[in-house]
Order: C-alpha cells, then structure tokens, then sequence
C-alpha cells in the first residue's frame, strides 16, 4: 500500500512553492480594491520619503556614481519599477496618520525625476509630494570617511534644514534603507537625533507592514529624549557604527 502511495506522490505536491514577494504584491492588489479615503492632510505631521530601497528594490534600476552619490541612470519609472506591496504600506503610514510626504531621496535631484515619483504616488491613490528637502554637500571633515556615513549624514542635515524651515511640524518619521546610527554617530550640533525618528527598511523587501507600524507609532508618540537620553543615543550610533566599520572594513550602500 504504501509502495501505491508513493506513486502517487504527495497530495500537495503539485502547488508551487511559497513565494512571500508575490503574495505580498497579490495581498497589496487586493488591498487596492477596498482602500478607505484618505484622511485630511495633517500639515504638522510629515514623512521624509528616501526611494531606493523602500519602495524600488534595490538592485532593480541601473545606478551611476556621482560625488559619491548612486544616483539612477534613467530619470522616469513606471508603477511596475515599484514594490506593490511598499506602495500600500506607504498608504497605510497616510491613512493612519494624514501625514504629507517630503522627498528626501536622491530623486528629488530633478523636476523630471521628482514627477517621475509624483506620477507613480497618485496612480497608487497616495497623496502628491508635498515638498523636498535640500541638497546639501559632504562635511569637509568627512569627505575621507567611508561614503555610507557621509551620505547618510548629509542626509540627516538635509532632513533637518527643512524641519527648521517648517516649525509647524511636530511629529515625522524618516523612511530610508540607510541606518541614521551612521548619521547620529557623526552629528554635529543643531542636527537632529535621527535613529529614534527613523525606520530602516531592508533595501530588497522595501516597506513592509511591520515598518509601517513602527513609523506609525513614531509619529502618533514623537520621541522626546532628554539630555541624557540623547547622550546614550548618541554613544549607542557610535559603538555600532565602529561595530559595522570592524565587521565589514566598509558600510555597504
């Protein structure tokens, strides 16, 4: 009997493997069909948008190094270039929170690289790019440092130039594939504590749902650190940015 069986194969044996991408995008399809209204924007919350590894996978567009900088070869995509899964996530962060979306991605470098986003936002029912942080240049001090660091700390002056610039927002939440301890641990003073306001994404999976409710909870209960707390931040960005330099010899982007 159970040579008979075994002819037969197992009953499952003919469905395909899991496939945790495609039922996330399938998941994100159906999500689409049933998506509440969005809710009024909220002019005092705000999230800070990087592309690249949180809604494009990383490694799906073609990249040039410019000043140190990856930037993409092609300045227009199309809505298929995009995590469907990430792009509902994103919608999430704005359904729960009425935040505006702020651009800090290198993306945000042209008009036709900043409509290229816009376009793909709208078409995913998402509300249009509010505005767009600053281009700043690398810290003299830093421009010999490992480039993860000076890129990602450039980005955290950046994030915060347009903070100061816009004091009616209370509560925001940095999206980014880069780790802000990299940021944190070379701040210089007026810069914003990142790690804390932050949601690091993995740079392949992009905006996953468990990121969504960390940025949720980051903007609807700001962090306040205090003096100290700041200081123990401070300290912790430090020992594990020298942690990533010793294991790897180099941060990679």
């Amino acid at each position: 009997r159970k040579a008979a069986e075994d002819s037969l194969g197992g009953l499952y044996d003919f469905l395909p493997p899991p496939d945790p991408e495609r039922d996330a995008a399938a998941k994100a399809a159906a999500d689409r069909k049933v998506r509440p209204k969005l809710p009024p924007e909220d002019k005092s919350r705000v999230v800070f948008l990087d592309i690249d590894g949180v809604l494009l996978p990383a490694g799906s567009m073609e990249t040039i190094i410019v000043d140190g900088v990856h930037l993409p070869v092609r300045e227009r995509m199309s809505d298929s270039d995009f995590s469907a899964a990430a792009l509902s996530n994103l919608r999430s962060i704005i359904q729960r929170t009425g935040a505006s979306v702020v651009l800090s991605s290198e993306w945000r470098r042209s008009e036709a690289m900043r409509n290229s986003v816009g376009v793909v936002l709208r078409g995913n029912d998402l509300p249009q790019i509010k505005d767009w942080t600053d281009v700043l240049t690398v810290r003299q001090e830093l421009q010999r440092s490992d480039p993860a660091i000076s890129w990602c700390e450039r980005r955290a002056r950046e994030i915060t130039g347009w903070l100061k610039a816009h004091q009616e927002v209370t509560a925001w939440v940095a999206l980014d594939d880069l780790d802000f301890n990299w940021a944190d641990s070379h701040r210089v003073h007026g810069t914003q504590i990142m790690k804390a306001r932050s949601v690091k994404t993995d740079p392949k999976r992009c905006l996953t749902e468990e990121d969504a409710e960390r940025a949720v909870q980051i903007i609807l209960r700001p962090p306040r650190l205090t003096e100290e707390q700041a200081a123990a931040a401070t300290l912790e960005a430090v020992r594990a940015t020298k942690e990533a330099l010793a294991m790897n010899g180099a941060i990679r982007l």
